[in-house]
């Protein structure tokens, strides 16, 4: 209804969908074949993101990492049967931590810290190219902040998604309001 209702205003919604899904989540429990889990269901491997100028061990965020090839094996029908659903919500979707769809930190469950984690890469393009097969132009904001490597740069170019900047860490003269610049401006996000 709210949609609706924005919609006659010509206001769009913008929501969130984070990579990672909790490892008590109903999704984690009913589709445990799509994750990397131990034989008994809990986590094998965790995501998190290496140690940086932020955190010198890292952020082990503890949520299980996806099973790529036995997603890719069902053409990603989880993935699809989830953006469905919140595209009936909102109109643009910003997709948290893009860069894991390149390559992602992953670290044995276990660990203390993120800092014996290492890269695994993600299904890049072929997400991607099996969405936009399902729902055609794909309205993605990528959040890209952090340190961004150039294949994520490449990735996020392929399907012309819009790049993020938060205004409190931006540079006024950094600042760009051309049309070309495919960028999203915010005021802040759930890190700030």
């Amino acid at each position: 209804a709210l949609r609706k209702y924005a919609k006659t205003k010509g206001v769009k919604l913008i929501g969130d969908l984070p990579i990672f899904v909790s490892a008590d989540s109903c999704d984690v429990w009913v589709h445990n074949r799509l994750f990397k889990l131990d034989e008994f269901g809990r986590p094998a491997k965790v995501a998190g993101v290496p140690p940086d100028y932020f955190s010198a061990n890292g952020q082990l965020w503890g949520n299980p990492v996806y099973n790529w090839d036995a997603l890719a094996s069902e053409d990603y029908a989880w993935w699809k049967q989830r953006i469905k659903f919140v595209l009936r919500l909102f109109d643009y979707l910003r997709i948290d931590h893009f860069r894991g769809f390149e390559a992602y930190w992953e670290v044995d469950a276990g660990e203390e810290t993120a800092i014996n984690g290492h890269w695994i890469k993600g299904p890049g393009k072929y997400l991607f190219e099996s969405l936009a097969a399902e729902f055609g132009q794909l309205p993605f904001i990528a959040e890209d902040l952090g340190f961004i490597t150039a294949e994520v740069h490449v990735l996020k170019q392929i399907f012309g998604f819009p790049g993020m900047k938060v205004l409190q860490f931006t540079k006024i003269e950094e600042v760009q309001f051309d049309e070309d610049s495919n960028i999203i401006y915010y005021s802040g996000t759930h890190d700030n």
